[in-house]
């Protein structure tokens, strides 16, 4: 095998790995749904926009617990 040939053949070889790395982070990033936390932040961030709740009931309403506890 020529050096030609030793070349073509590891260039195949990363272009075929790359090609492949790129659809997979492709088919794990851009066509799978969010992660469930990102629904939970967003939510939590919705809730802030209303003027009845403080944040201490936005992180009842959305984590089920109080996750900062304001000390006045």
């Amino acid at each position: 095998m020529s050096s030609i040939d030793k070349l073509l053949v590891v260039g195949f070889a990363l272009f075929s790995f790359m090609l492949g790395m790129t659809i997979a982070y492709y088919d794990a990033t851009i066509l799978r749904d969010p992660p469930l936390h990102y629904e939970i932040e967003s939510r939590c961030l919705n809730y802030t926009k209303k003027e009845c709740y403080t944040q201490a009931d936005i992180e009842l309403i959305v984590f089920g617990k109080v996750l900062y506890y304001d000390k006045k």
